[in-house]
């Protein structure tokens, strides 16, 4: 009920971010914890996510070619 509670005194999208971000701190959180993210502003912060360059994911592949292992390529 005490979580619930964080829902009511901030904003439930502030609660629902600063669970996402307990979870990804730990895998079973306590109130304390969502209390302090909430507290300080942490839910507040865009997570950081590698950037993907799918440009530089095709240039990258296997450095032997299939006649190197016997095989023939297609």
């Amino acid at each position: 009920m005490a979580l619930l509670k964080l829902g009511d005194k901030y904003s439930v999208t502030r609660l629902e971010s600063a669970c996402r971000r307990a979870l990804t701190y730990t895998a079973s959180p306590n109130l304390k914890s969502i209390q302090t993210i909430l507290k300080t502003g942490q839910d507040k912060i865009p997570d950081e996510k590698p950037a993907e360059n799918k440009e530089n994911i095709k240039n990258f592949g296997f450095t032997r070619g299939a006649a190197y292992y016997g095989r023939t390529s297609k």
